[in-house]
């Protein structure tokens, strides 16, 4: 058994797996309809669930650097992911249905350090291709969800989406993987870890952002504007294709124009997509603004991890988790008291979404103190 099998198994399920996490946002019209909630308590509930299960990979990530055996953790995220979709597609109650989704963040929180660690004992190429299949899967997923739901107008067949990912968990018991590197990471100090804040600030506030967009969105289109659910699905997937080449010509553009300029055009680039999406009268130009802001959104994802890695080159992990699943965690924390104070206006917590971008691009574009050139 080569060490190619634990690397393809990380790819696809990378993709299995952020494909079903990704169903949440364009559902979102039809669960509050479902059961008559407010627009508020949804979006923030929904995002302090993410919010929470980005922080847990932490410590996901310290307890999988001591594992050497990595099947049976794979196979309970897959059980955890299946059972939660079925049982969110036969909730009766908006509580039964949070329940689920907090535990398929989880699994889904808990898959990225294993699957990432999986990866690692391939090659770097191995780690884009892991990263890539991700992004697809989170782009696939709501335009499935939503021409899915609306097919059958009903969440109560999600269950039969369930199935394939069970026998996929059962397929993984029978293959008898190698076994992962453990390491033993050693202490860091905080005047050391200091040191990324920078990095964290910008990842927070652009984690922040990504989240309003991407749970309002599908809400303003679909319960605003009228549109269809299947238009809303296709909308964020196609903002999150847009995201596969952007985050690798962000890493190139970081390269050529340096960190300060990148922050600067990337930032006012979402603000002024976002001023555009709000004030569009097409459907063309809806999408339009959608796709230039994920492109700007994504320009900073993989370009924020390589920053910090150039940061504190001695230990590329650690600095790796606080720019991804930390810095999101505190993005969502934020998001969610966002959601709780603007969120039954959809249309001004978009709006809101402009200035802060502005003053973020301004500010990051002069006082970032670490650059590439």
């Amino acid at each position: 058994m080569s060490i190619s099998v634990l690397s393809f198994l990380s790819i696809a399920s990378h993709f299995l797996l952020d494909f079903l996490v990704s169903f949440f946002n364009p559902l979102g019209p039809y669960l509050i309809q479902k059961f008559g909630i407010e627009i508020k308590l949804f979006t923030t509930f929904l995002t302090l669930s993410s919010a929470t299960a980005s922080l847990l990979q932490i410590f996901f990530g310290f307890w999988f650097d001591r594992v050497t055996s990595t099947r049976k953790y794979l196979i309970a995220m897959y059980f955890l992911e299946a059972l939660g979709i079925a049982i969110l597609g036969i909730a009766t109650n908006f509580w039964i249905a949070l329940i689920s989704i907090f535990a398929i963040r989880i699994a889904n929180s808990a898959f990225h350090p294993l699957g990432a660690a999986m990866a690692g004992e391939g090659t770097g190429k191995t780690v884009a291709i892991f990263s890539i299949a991700g992004t697809f899967g989170a782009a696939l997923g709501p335009v499935f969800i939503s021409y899915y739901v609306s097919k059958f107008n009903s969440t109560q067949t999600l269950w039969i989406i369930s199935i394939p990912f069970v026998i996929i968990a059962f397929i993984i018991l029978r293959i008898n993987l190698p076994q992962k590197t453990s390491k033993k990471n050693e202490k860091i100090t905080l005047k050391e870890a200091s040191i990324l804040l920078p990095i964290l600030l910008v990842v927070t506030i652009r984690s922040f952002l990504m989240s309003i967009v991407h749970t309002y969105t599908p809400i303003f289109v679909t319960n605003v504007l009228k549109f269809p659910i299947t238009v809303s699905g296709t909308l964020i997937t196609s903002g999150m294709i847009a995201g596969v080449p952007a985050n690798y010509i962000g890493v190139l553009l970081m390269e050529k124009i340096g960190v300060k300029k990148q922050d600067l055009v990337a930032f006012a680039g979402m603000a002024l997509s976002v001023f555009f999406l709000v004030f569009s009268k097409t459907l063309i130009a809806i999408f339009v603004s959608f796709i230039m802001f994920d492109f700007c959104g994504f320009l900073l994802m993989s370009a924020n991890v390589v920053q910090a890695q150039k940061i504190m080159p001695h230990r590329k992990a650690f600095a790796s988790s606080v720019a991804m699943g930390f810095a999101w965690s505190i993005g969502d924390f934020i998001a969610s008291g966002y959601n709780s104070i603007f969120g039954n206006n959809v249309k001004l917590s978009l709006i809101l979404v402009i200035p802060i971008a502005i003053v973020s691009s301004i500010y990051f574009g002069i006082t970032q103190k670490f650059d590439t050139k």
